[in-house]
């Protein structure tokens, strides 16, 4: 399909609002597809398009998808075997006809007006290229955890690149499933780097920001993020730290910006966030959560 030029400023009198593309990258996440699915289906802004790009799964994740895509137009998808979620999302931004795009993980699902927010954003700032939000942990039956994570409060921007990475301790500036951004200018920074399979987001979003272009902040939660046994972030722990340290280095961070993430970043980011879990209790969490790492990775060697 060819790609549709879209206007980043706000629609005049008689234009159509902006058509949203979602692309859901899945495979055999048949718990929690339909969850997922009827978010964006079932959003306040009704312009939009949602693309699922299933691996070829073998549990009932197919047949979610024939059910739902028999009932609403507005969902399509392909099942295949792929070569894995990057992959899959770079195939799936070729076949969208979106002005705007999102990218959800398939586990987690939108707030019922994630999309409309994000849209009235965007057409509000045009000095942005995307904007991002606030995520609640939730359990997989859906029940919150009573805690969260926030974006980053203000403008991201190339000249705070760095300052933002030493700062702000947890992983990423952007929560990949609160970001909606504009296509035709998304696609100047190229698409999700496969070398990067675990963290194609954190790369991404910091080559759009070292590119020149800025991203905006909405604070407010817009994505619920299941936490469960199986989810990526938790199966390829180790992985993601090696890639992570690769785009530090790759950013101009030194071992004296390590050692501020470590300590002050750290700090400002767990006081800075209101979402964050009671101190002794995400002490004793985060040091059960090392030591099964450590096992797991003991386990894993030959």
């Amino acid at each position: 399909m060819n790609c549709r030029t879209c206007d980043s400023a706000p629609p005049g009198p008689g234009k159509e609002p902006p058509l949203v593309s979602i692309i859901v990258p899945t495979f055999n996440r048949g718990p929690y597809l339909e969850r997922c699915l009827r978010s964006i289906l079932d959003q306040t802004y009704r312009r939009l398009e949602c693309l699922v790009m299933d691996g070829g799964s073998k549990d009932e994740s197919v047949a979610v998808l024939e059910r739902l895509a028999a009932a609403d137009s507005r969902l399509r998808f392909l099942s295949e075997p792929d070569r894995g979620e990057v992959y899959a999302t770079n195939k799936g931004l070729d076949l969208i006809q979106g002005d705007i795009i999102g990218i959800q993980a398939s586990d987690d699902y939108y707030a019922p007006d994630a999309v409309q927010t994000s849209v009235q954003f965007l057409l509000a700032h045009p000095e942005f290229i995307g904007v991002g939000g606030d995520v609640v942990y939730v359990d997989a039956s859906g029940k919150s955890l009573g805690r969260g994570a926030i974006t980053y409060r203000g403008r991201l921007s190339p000249e705070r690149l760095k300052r933002i990475l030493v700062l702000r301790y947890f992983v990423c500036p952007v929560i990949h499933g609160t970001f909606f951004g504009w296509r035709h200018r998304l696609a100047r920074h190229g698409k999700f780097d496969p070398d990067c399979s675990v963290c194609p987001d954190v790369e991404f979003y910091l080559r759009v920001l070292a590119g020149g272009d800025s991203i905006g902040c909405l604070p407010r939660v817009q994505t619920f993020y299941t936490v469960h046994p199986d989810m990526g972030a938790v199966k390829h722990y180790h992985k993601v730290r090696q890639e992570l340290n690769r785009l530090y280095a790759r950013h101009g961070l030194r071992w004296y910006h390590h050692c501020l993430r470590l300590t002050l970043g750290r700090a400002l980011s767990y006081f800075g966030n209101p979402m964050r879990s009671p101190f002794l209790p995400g002490v004793a969490r985060e040091l059960r959560e090392f030591w099964t790492m450590r096992l797991k990775r003991r386990a894993q060697k030959p």
